[in-house]
Parts: C-alpha cells; structure tokens; sequence
C-alpha cells in the first residue's frame, strides 16, 4: 500500500533470527527515476531526463550482484570505484560507464550491467 508492504515466510526475505534491509524508491521527476533497461552488449545510454550522481544497478533475471555508482566516490569516464550492495567487500574499481546529461551510459558486455539480453533494474539520484 501507500504506506506498508508485507513479505512472506521464506528464508530469504523473513527468516527468524536474521535481519534484512528494505530499500524502497520512487521517481520523482528531475530528482530520482526508478527504472529497467535490457542489456544489449554493446555501449548504450539509459535516459533518466537528468544527469544522476547516484545509481544503483542489479540484473533481475540472474543472481548478480548489485552495484552502486556515485560522483563523490568517483563515477566518471575510465576506471569508477564501486561498491556491491550485498557484501561487506571494501570498494572495487571497474569501468562500468558514466553519468551523462540525461542520464548514465553503460559499457559494453559487463554482466553486471549490459550483457545481451540481460535484464536489470536501477535507480538513480541526481
């Protein structure tokens, strides 16, 4: 609803004894977009109608892991410092792409973030 969600008993989302994190996002138009794209294997631009500083990017049809992209820790053109949402890893560095002015670019065949046909999810702050 407007104001609660519900899970369900499995493991995965309420198991008892272990604790979980709920990011829940909404668009708002100039400021945040929540989306999906298909991957496509080549260099591609994902429009959000703003320049983000922020994205976050999972693909939903296989189990990679989830990325976080932002400017202040470096997000531009070349190698960007990353962090995987679902790991306590320390940050890592990969050029997945950049922010562009209406919305961020993404290389090439990357599973993580372009293999064809893949299928992901992102949202992204500007």
């Amino acid at each position: 609803t407007s104001t609660k969600f519900t899970v369900a008993d499995g493991a995965w989302v309420n198991g008892s004894g272990s604790d979980y994190i709920a990011m829940l996002f909404a668009s708002v138009e100039g400021i945040s977009k929540v989306g999906y794209y298909t991957g496509t294997g080549a260099d591609q631009t994902i429009t959000t109608g703003f320049q983000p500083r922020f994205v976050f990017i999972k693909r939903a049809d296989s189990g990679e892991n989830g990325f976080v992209l932002d400017t202040t820790r470096g997000w531009a053109s070349g190698n960007d410092n990353y962090l995987i949402i679902n790991s306590n890893a320390a940050q890592a560095s990969a050029d997945f792409g950049n922010p562009v002015s209406t919305g961020f670019f993404v290389k090439g065949t990357n599973s993580a973030t372009n293999t064809n046909t893949g299928k992901y999810i992102y949202y992204a702050h500007a």
